[in-house]
């Protein structure tokens, strides 16, 4: 029995794996359509949605099912097990069972295998998603890869919080909130992606609890103010001491403690955020004039380090407006 709910929510309580194969590929396009029919018969039960980039899944497996995965998105999932055990092939195993969460770069991935009566909570989201919600949670460009801690203790009470997160999004109860307008399955999307940035440790996590910051030496303001005033300006952490009449020991010290960041990293953020209010304007110049006017030599790279510091393209902020 199926009932789809909404145009992003599978409900089943008992397909084969290619019943929901079938209805997964209707519903969400040909994201695995390329995985191999498994050879024993499987039948999949719960409830599996995907809206805008973020998947979430209360699912349970009867039957082990083994796959080889076609290449993914830059996706992170992470994974509650309940029962049984379910195993990533990437680099080497990684082993899931009750105790123990996982966090899995899944296009890393090269197979997934779901034994001995495996069941799991579980949510997926696009690596953009994290970045565009860190930069606006940091209010600055984030110019490094989120890295999820691997394997974490689901005893820890936070971890516990998001698997309840992804409980209510999967529970019959949420059903009326659902349908109850338009704007609701965003909200959940957000809900599901603060709550991981919240609870699961990251790369990120400390920026994230860091009070507000603290006032900084003259020579340390001194220096943020003049790259924020000349963010084309391409100037080397030396000549930024010398204008500062410090020593460059001593500005690189008040910048990692004081921004939290080296100085080149902090000149990059600046010229990227520069770069995010001059595209959002109207009467704008091309994406190639803004990067080489804010000292991107290379359009190409440009675009790669807005991308990942913003989770959008320099293309898709201009088309947003």
């Amino acid at each position: 029995m199926i009932t789809a709910r909404q145009p992003f929510l599978i409900r089943s309580e008992n397909l084969s794996a290619d019943e929901f194969g079938a209805l997964f590929t209707r519903m969400f396009g040909s994201l695995y359509s390329g995985l191999p029919r498994p050879e024993n018969k499987i039948a999949i039960a719960g409830v599996y949605g995907r809206y805008e980039g973020v998947s979430f899944r209360q699912l349970s497996f009867r039957g082990d099912l083994l796959t080889a995965l076609p290449d993914m998105d830059d996706e992170i999932s992470f994974i509650f097990p309940t029962a049984g055990k379910v195993v990533f092939n990437q680099a080497g195993e990684t082993l899931g069972v009750p105790q123990l969460g996982l966090a899995i770069e899944k296009a890393a991935v090269r197979s997934v295998g779901f034994i001995d009566g495996h069941s799991q909570y579980g949510l997926s989201v696009r690596r953009s998603i994290f970045a565009r919600r860190l930069a606006a949670l940091l209010e600055r460009p984030i110019l490094h890869k989120v890295r999820f801690q691997p394997v974490v203790d689901l005893s820890v009470q936070a971890c516990q919080g998001i698997k309840a997160v992804v409980g209510m999004a999967t529970g019959g109860g949420f059903d009326a909130l659902l349908h109850g307008g338009s704007l609701m399955p965003a909200r959940l999307q957000e809900m599901l992606v603060d709550a991981v940035l919240e609870a699961w440790p990251h790369n990120y996590s400390e920026a994230l609890r860091r009070p507000g910051p603290s006032i900084a030496p003259r020579h340390v303001k001194l220096a943020m103010e003049f790259l924020q005033e000349h963010p084309g300006k391409l100037i080397s952490g030396s000549e930024l001491a010398e204008l500062c009449n410090v020593s460059l020991r001593a500005l690189q010290d008040g910048f990692r403690r004081f921004a939290g960041t080296s100085i080149g990293a902090y000149q990059r953020e600046v010229r990227l955020q520069r770069a995010y209010q001059v595209l959002q304007q109207e009467d704008v110049q091309s994406v190639s004039e803004v990067s080489l006017a804010l000292g991107f030599s290379n359009v190409g790279r440009f675009c790669q380090y807005f991308q990942n510091a913003f989770g959008l393209s320099p293309a898709e902020l201009r088309r947003s407006r």
